[in-house]
């Protein structure tokens, strides 16, 4: 048996708490999903700032800017660095763990604050893009962790850039009033005093907590922004599902299995299809009432979709017909689901005593002959039907 580390365990509980705390409205699987889109697209944005930083270098180099060169070739050439680490590192691993986007940011932020202690106020408006990514993610944990970091690179932007960066005159000379207090308008000269005399306490009260606060009443507007969009994410998914779902069953629709074959099925190596044609339903309905009839449906409903899993989809396309497709079956796993499925027959039957059977037929090929598949299981279903009918009067 493998022992976990002290630290695996503590990871574990660590992110089954963010989970927990979150109360994430899709499935772990979906979120999955979307996080590996927007990690995608973050990825994408970051090789535009690369091509950029590698672009306003070239300028600068080019005598167009007229930052020191020695300056910008430090802070750039760290920045590319860090962005390359980056690059390499996704490349060579899943897109679906959940610390990507923690790193992701992470990388951003660190990669922004160099080129703000480098180029100081040219960057300010840099410091939002960390927190414009976390937006993406609609999480308020993801949201929250880059505000710190944001609040963090807004301290060592100011701070290093003073003594290492492009400083801002006024970081330097302090001014705090309008043009007229310190120019003379009659020969056009400046006069400003003393240096900055204590630039750790007056850089702190002067630029970084004014920023910080700023960037704290941003907070509620990009928390609301992460809301919308996940509440819009959220409808589109229950639409789509609507759009795709029988609403007595549970399973996919008519509508979805004629998609499937035309969008899906076709590119699959082997598929097994194996059709299911409700017996008596036209009795019950007859006999008991619709009501009733509707409760077989349903009853068949449940007992079809314990059937299902990731490789196999179950349909209703018909009043009492349905369509189990199994991508890529084992050579024992059609029998498997048979046997399953007199099981859970049974066990329906013996907790509702309401009857309960079905005509089978199935056939199993590759994907690019989905209908002919199709057309070899409704067959074999009929001929089931009749061979249950012949032994029902026998």
């Amino acid at each position: 048996m493998i022992q976990r580390s002290r630290r695996e365990y503590f990871f574990d509980f660590f992110f089954r708490r963010i989970d927990n705390l979150t109360k994430d409205v899709f499935t772990t699987t979906k979120r999955r999903e979307i996080d590996y889109q927007i990690n995608l697209y973050t990825i994408k944005c970051l090789r535009i700032m690369f091509l950029f930083i590698i672009l306003m270098w070239i300028l600068n180099e080019a005598h167009i800017f007229i930052v020191d060169k020695k300056l910008v070739a430090r802070g750039f050439t760290i920045s590319c660095l860090i962005l390359i680490c980056v690059f390499a590192i996704t490349s060579v691993v899943d897109l679906h763990h959940r610390w990507v986007k923690f790193f992701l940011i992470l990388s951003t932020s660190i990669t922004i604050t160099v080129l703000g202690v480098t180029l100081t106020y040219h960057t300010l408006l840099l410091g939002m893009i960390p927190l414009l990514i976390a937006t993406q993610y609609a999480n308020k944990w993801t949201t929250f962790y880059t505000y710190l970091l944001t609040m963090l690179s807004t301290f060592v932007i100011v701070m290093l850039g003073y003594y290492w960066g492009v400083c801002d005159a006024n970081m330097l000379l302090l001014t705090t009033g309008p043009m007229s207090m310190y120019v003379n308008l009659a020969d056009g000269k400046a006069y400003f005093g003393e240096i900055n005399p204590n630039p750790w306490y007056t850089l702190m009260m002067y630029y970084v907590i004014p920023r910080c606060i700023l960037f704290t009443l941003a907070l509620p507007i990009i928390q609301s922004i992460s809301r919308n969009i996940l509440n819009y994410e959220k409808f589109a998914v229950d639409m789509k599902q609507l759009s795709e779902r029988d609403e007595m069953t549970g399973l996919y629709n008519r509508n979805k299995f004629l998609n499937m074959m035309s969008e899906e099925y076709p590119a699959y190596d082997k598929l097994a299809v194996i059709f299911m044609d409700v017996n008596n339903l036209k009795q019950v309905n007859d006999q008991f009432g619709h009501d009733k009839g509707d409760e077989l449906i349903a009853n068949v409903g449940r007992c079809i979709l314990n059937l299902t899993d990731v490789n196999k989809k179950a349909y209703r396309i018909g009043g009492d017909e349905f369509v189990i497709i199994v991508e890529n079956p084992k050579d024992d796993e059609v029998d498997k689901i048979l046997k399953k499925w007199c099981d859970l027959v049974d066990l329906m039957v013996r907790s509702t005593s309401m009857e309960l059977s079905a005509a089978i037929g199935y056939a199993t090929g590759a994907g690019k002959d989905i209908e002919k598949l199709i057309n070899q299981a409704d067959k074999r279903m009929y001929i089931d039907k009749k061979r249950q009918k012949k032994k029902k009067h026998m």
